[in-house]
């Protein structure tokens, strides 16, 4: 069993370094938390995630994005993903696209989870077809 390391968020401020998420989902998957640090809903559900983690940062990068500070990058995010903007939102990507997405108090550690398990088995079934 791997060692849990404390929730770190790295935090994403512009498009090319999005873009570069992106890419690097394709070998490591990226969730990516838009959060409003004005906004108590979003702080709650930042707080409620980092204290309910239970995922090694071997399996997953994380990534901040301030949609007041970064709006930019937030609407990039939304685009790229297909959704609506929200926030608080999480957003999973792996193989540099969208493959789970939620908001609101609808986030939590065990729907990622669950959403990373299906990821991992759907990729492991496509090299086995290759």
């Amino acid at each position: 069993m791997s060692q849990l390391s404390p929730l770190r968020w790295k935090e994403l401020k512009d498009i090319a370094h999005f873009d570069r998420v992106l890419q690097g989902s394709r070998s490591k998957p990226a969730l990516i938390f838009k959060h409003r640090p004005t906004s108590p809903e979003s702080i709650n559900i930042k707080n409620r995630l980092e204290s309910d983690w239970t995922i090694s940062a071997e399996k997953l990068d994380l990534y901040l994005v301030d949609v007041i500070k970064d709006k930019e990058v937030s609407h990039e995010v939304t685009e790229a993903a297909g959704v609506d903007h929200e926030f608080p939102q999480v957003l999973l990507f792996a193989d540099g696209v969208t493959m789970y997405d939620e908001s609101h108090e609808m986030i939590n550690v065990k729907k990622i989870k669950i959403a990373l398990k299906i990821i991992n088995r759907t990729f492991r079934w496509m090299e086995s077809r290759a």
